[in-house]
């Protein structure tokens, strides 16, 4: 069994086990921009209440552009759930996992595909259609243009805070996203989760060469 095969099994195992998880229903706006994003992205209040700006910036990013400065990435992507309509769940993902585990990586492309059309900021959909990009041997500019929205987003996530205490947790729109980050990008064993005050998500994890601390600590932005 290939090692992205395992990863896959066990974030599904980890998902379908784990505290809490988003429900179908809109998100709550922010009472105000916080502190953090204002720093990564200023004006972010203006544009992501302007539809016709804010679609502008995610059709940039859905177009594949390889490099967007970090205030339009982080636009893109902590917007998206302010925008009319958003749910956190996301059609087509226990699928796509499904594919992987299977290693029906055609399958698994096309769902990812699709997810993208609909979410194109979700980073678990970019990192698992990359990977079908990669196996199934899309073409080079498919593939580059995946790994570019990719590399955007970890980049905002990780100015987004250290993932050391609550105040300074990374932050995330989709749950899903908090595990992704854990194991695919820091590629860090991961353990128990906690909830603290309703608001910030501990995983235990397993120290490594990107991130030195026995836990990490996540904060879903907006609320849900």
């Amino acid at each position: 069994m290939s090692m992205m095969r395992r990863l896959a099994i066990l974030i599904s195992m980890l998902t379908a086990a784990g505290g809490a998880t988003a429900q179908a229903q809109e998100q709550v706006q922010p009472a105000s921009t916080p502190q953090w994003l204002e720093t990564i992205a200023p004006g972010f209040d203006t544009v992501v209440h302007n539809s016709v700006e804010y679609r502008k910036l995610l059709d940039k990013f859905s177009d594949g552009v390889v490099w967007m400065s970090a205030r339009d990435c982080a636009i893109a992507y902590w917007g998206f759930p302010m925008q009319p309509g958003f749910t956190p769940q996301v059609a087509g993902e226990s699928d796509m996992q499904r594919a992987i585990m299977a290693e029906d990586y055609a399958s698994a492309y096309a769902l990812g595909t699709e997810i993208l059309r609909h979410a194109p900021v979700n980073l678990t959909a970019l990192y698992w259609t990359l990977f079908a990009a990669t196996e199934t041997r899309q073409p080079w500019e498919v593939r580059n243009s995946l790994k570019g929205r990719y590399n955007n987003l970890t980049h905002i996530i990780s100015l987004s805070g250290d993932g050391t205490s609550p105040p300074t947790a990374f932050r995330v729109v989709w749950d899903m996203d908090m595990y992704t980050y854990t194991m695919l990008e820091l590629g860090l064993g991961i353990g128990d989760r906690f909830l603290w005050d309703n608001r910030w998500t501990e995983f235990e994890v397993t120290p490594g060469a990107k991130f030195y601390h026995k836990s990490i600590f996540y904060e879903q932005f907006p609320a849900p």
